[in-house]
């Protein structure tokens, strides 16, 4: 259960620690004692799609059958323990291909897994199976047929329904008239099998026998002469005009072919005549304006076929299709997606993307299984991003051991350097005696004798003071080792005067550290060793500062950035990279499960140029920005399919189906054309949305959009290389579509052919 607590939607569990259920109370009260909890969402509906997974994951783990798991492989049963289920997807696939090959069978992109159920489920299921082989045996049949049979028996079974309807049902009569005098049937038993063989053939087709019926309709006006319907409407349809005489017109063909039909079929001849007649003024086919209507249906019909014969083929070329559009060919997705461990979805564009959104407005399998795919990869982002900012910046969950670890390593390297400084004089100049002789130099001057006697060694070094009389005055001043120790000294003193939270700096200690920085330039130049020793390691406070340079190095601007870390050393730059590496942790953690980490930390140019400053060299911040590419191409993915309001998701599913447009095209159509050829438009576009993205359809789309397995993309790609390279000009796909269409009308005679092309 989840609950809402400061604008999160917090899932918690519903059983304690040691197994006792807990109700709504108890459970919420569980979280505030323990801080206990399953993940915090921004929304229920995502607390919702994650419980919904772990409880599947949970299903299968402790509820999966110990005595195995059937697999259905290209019609073979074969049985694998249960430790298949607790395979990722990919490597199902992998394993039912394996399997696949040493039966000999194909490779299929997906295996049916039968689990075994009580003995009522079973019952129920083969109740179930028997019921549908009664009520429709021959597509019972025909699903069992080997693949490659498939499109043959389509093809056939859309040639046999065009010519039943082109012969009004007399072709069956012919055909056993014909056949009876040569066999040992009579010819009431032949003509009951050919009806037989018909309707078998509807049944097989399901949807796609409407676009058949329709494409007979758009055939039959050429065949009949010309002359005889406009004589019979010779003084008629001029007086009704143009809509009135259409329909008048349309009505008297429909009925004429009702009649036909009714007499062919051995049924009522009014009702037949009636029932055309209706239909004829409705959508009058014998207008004649199937060459320009024609294609539109058609086509539908044609890819009914193919969707319902090989889905899987079909999807492959929806995807092509979809990759083309957005100007990017087959190996361009492949190798972008094989660099970057994408999806073909992530990267083919938003055409692409919006194919995917489409199967998931479709209901079936794609519909929950890409939204969980989606919601799961997306609340792995943040682990991501930390991941590629640790390899390239810094560990953003090890800064405070990364900043011991850099300050262990530069008092090695600025040891000896140090050392070597010190054996080096300082000259008192006046520049040094003026810092010394202020308020805070005294000071500092104070601590750094009292650090010298604690340790037992004075200064070592001497001035000399010889005045205008030649009288000489001695006395002990600092040499190099203690201005070290004065330089601690003022870091403390302006320390004092930071304030801890906000690091702001009080004026006093502005003016304490401006003292600091004149005694140090003059320093370094006596003493160039000083500068590199200093330069590898110059105190912890320094590391400090530089760490928190790195965590509010975003907010400045990048000239700003560049010129402080020009200044630091290679330990104060390191540890500046673990801070800005801990601030993007931060970020990341603020952006949640379900929010778009990368628009906390890359989102303008100020933090990207910055950013760049604090990388190392170029390779890495190439290597970072790769990555945060890689991530958006992926969130763009996410909102494509999961952005989108309910209202959204079903117009973008009326537009990718045809539903949306042909409705305003056909409203646009009826206004400037007529209502006849908006009618026709219509059913067009209804056939379109029959044969175009089946359930099926978009399982296997979807499946290939998303899947990031190297194995199975480079079969994809292989798959797609070949629709792409068997592509051909619009005008040769147009001459190809229509002799098609010519060979499958070929089965009713190469006359009607003749005539529907004309």
């Amino acid at each position: 259960m989840s609950f809402n607590e400061d604008g999160k939607e917090i899932l918690v569990p519903t059983v304690s620690p040691d197994g006792k259920l807990l109700d709504e109370n108890q459970a919420i009260d569980l979280y505030h004692r323990t801080g206990q909890h399953l993940g915090i969402f921004d929304n229920p509906e995502d607390a919702t799609i994650y419980a919904q997974t772990l409880h599947n994951q949970q299903d299968q783990m402790y509820s999966a059958p110990k005595q195995g798991v059937t697999l259905n492989i290209n019609g073979r049963k074969v049985t694998v323990d249960d430790s298949f289920l607790q395979l990722s997807p990919e490597d199902q696939e992998k394993t039912v291909d394996e399997i696949a090959s040493h039966l000999g069978a194909p490779k299929q992109d997906a295996a049916q897994v039968e689990q075994p159920s009580a003995d009522d489920d079973s019952q129920k299921s083969l109740r179930s199976e028997l019921s549908a082989m009664t009520q429709n045996p021959a597509k019972a049949l025909y699903d069992q047929r080997p693949t490659w049979q498939k499109p043959l028996i389509a093809a056939q079974d859309i040639g046999n329904i065009i010519g039943d309807d082109l012969t009004f049902g007399f072709g069956d009569k012919a055909a056993a008239a014909l056949r009876a005098p040569f066999t040992d049937k009579t010819y009431a038993e032949e003509l009951a099998a050919n009806r037989q063989g018909t309707q078998n053939a509807r049944d097989r087709a399901g949807s796609a026998a409407y676009g058949a019926d329709v494409t007979a309709a758009l055939m039959l006006p050429r065949l009949l002469p010309a002359g005889q319907v406009a004589n019979a409407s010779a003084g008629v349809l001029p007086k009704l005009g143009r809509f009135a005489g259409g329909v008048v017109k349309g009505g008297a063909q429909g009925a004429a072919v009702g009649a036909a039909q009714a007499a062919g079929h051995d049924t009522d001849i009014g009702q037949g005549a009636a029932a055309g007649a209706a239909f004829g003024a409705a959508v009058p086919a014998a207008l004649g304006i199937g060459k320009t209507v024609g294609g539109a249906v058609l086509k539908p019909v044609a890819d009914a076929v193919r969707a319902r014969a090989n889905p899987s083929g079909y999807a492959a070329g929806k995807i092509a299709e979809r990759l083309n559009n957005g100007g990017m060919s087959v190996d361009q997705a492949a190798a972008r997606a094989a660099r970057d461990g994408l999806s073909l979805a992530d990267v083919g564009g938003s055409s692409t993307r919006d194919l995917l959104r489409t199967t998931t407005n479709i209901p079936g399998p794609a519909r929950s299984r890409v939204a969980s795919q989606l919601a799961l990869r997306q609340m792995g982002q943040g682990d991501r991003l930390k991941r590629v900012v640790g390899q390239t910046l810094a560990d953003p969950d090890g800064y405070l051991a990364a900043k011991d670890e850099i300050a262990e390593t530069a008092k090695k390297i600025a040891g000896p350097l140090y050392r070597e400084a010190e054996k080096t004089p300082i000259h008192f100049t006046k520049e040094l005696e003026g810092i010394i002789n202020t308020p805070a130099g005294r000071r500092a001057l104070a601590k750094a004798e009292e650090l010298a006697a604690n340790e037992q060694v004075p200064f070592k070094q001497m001035f000399v003071n010889i005045a205008d009389d030649g009288t000489a005055t001695f006395k002990r001043v600092p040499d190099q080792r203690a201005w070290q120790y004065i330089k601690t000294a003022l870091d403390d003193m302006v320390d004092a005067e930071t304030d801890s939270i906000t690091k702001k700096v009080t004026n006093d200690g502005r003016i304490i550290n401006n003292l600091k920085n004149r005694m140090l330039s003059e320093l370094d130049a006596q003493n160039p060793t000083y500068a590199a020793a200093r330069k590898a390691w110059g105190g912890q406070q320094s590391l400090d500062k530089a760490l928190e340079f790195g965590r509010t190095a975003m907010s400045q601007s990048p000239e700003s950035v560049r010129r402080s870390l020009a200044a630091m050393g290679a330990p104060e730059k390191e540890a500046a990279r673990a801070g800005a590496a801990e601030w993007i942790r931060n970020s990341i953690d603020q952006a949640g499960f379900t929010n778009n980490a990368i628009l906390k930390f890359f989102s303008n140019r100020q933090q990207v140029k910055n950013l760049r400053a604090l990388f190392d060299n170029d390779a890495q911040f190439k290597t970072f920005r790769q990555a945060i590419f890689a991530e958006a191409k992926k969130r763009s993915t996410y909102d494509a399919v999961r952005g989108n309001s309910t209202t959204a998701r079903q117009m973008a599913d009326m537009f990718e189906t045809g539903g949306a447009s042909e409705g305003f095209n056909t409203a646009k159509t009826a206004v400037t054309q007529g209502v006849i050829p908006a009618a026709l438009q219509f059913v067009g576009s209804r056939l379109r949305m029959l044969g175009g993205l089946t359930p099926q359809v978009a399982d296997n789309i979807s499946k290939r959009l998303m899947t990031t397995s190297p194995e199975v993309r480079a079969q994809i790609t292989s798959e797609l290389q070949r629709i792409e390279q068997a592509r051909i000009s619009a005008a040769e796909k147009s001459q190809a579509v229509r002799a098609l269409l010519g060979r499958t009308a070929a089965i009713v005679g190469s006359g009607a052919v003749v005539q529907a092309q004309q």
